[in-house]
């Protein structure tokens, strides 16, 4: 692997929104950086606050993507891996790669902050008018939908 710093090296935006076992509702959002290449063996990464110049093996880990057997590296792409289900991938099934967007991390991790300050309160004084007042002005907010058709 010593072709690694030589690599394109691509700047991704990772966001999975989480699911409650057998209910399929939505719980969570993970938001996460990374900087992701396209190997002969598959699809490295290395952390977002590697230098191009240090992204060299062990700070470089294979993420468990093969491009030809789950889903093409074509940014933006929605990652299923389609192995053996008893290997895991550093990239959890679901998990939105995108371009990275500066402006996007930012709203993402405002939602993902907002979101866990919300389950947070609801968790610790659900009858609390903060977090009734808090609950109220998000369902205030989303009462468009974002599908204009």
């Amino acid at each position: 692997m010593s072709d690694i710093p030589t690599l394109d090296w691509q700047p991704v935006l990772l966001v999975k929104v989480s699911r409650e076992p057998f209910a399929g509702t939505f719980c969570g959002l993970q938001v996460s950086r990374l900087h992701l290449a396209l190997h002969p063996d598959g699809v490295v990464c290395a952390a977002w606050d590697i230098p191009p110049e240090q992204r060299d093996f062990p700070r470089v880990r294979l993420v468990g993507w093969k491009p030809l057997r789950d889903v093409p590296f074509d940014l933006p792409v929605r990652f299923e891996r389609k192995g053996n289900a008893r290997v895991s991938a550093l990239i959890p099934n679901g998990t939105w790669v995108l371009p990275y967007n500066d402006e996007q991390h930012r709203l993402y991790l405002r939602l993902q902050r907002a979101w866990h300050s919300l389950m947070s309160y609801v968790d610790s004084a659900p009858h609390s008018p903060y977090t009734l007042g808090f609950v109220r002005s998000l369902v205030a907010t989303t009462t468009h939908s974002p599908n204009p058709n």
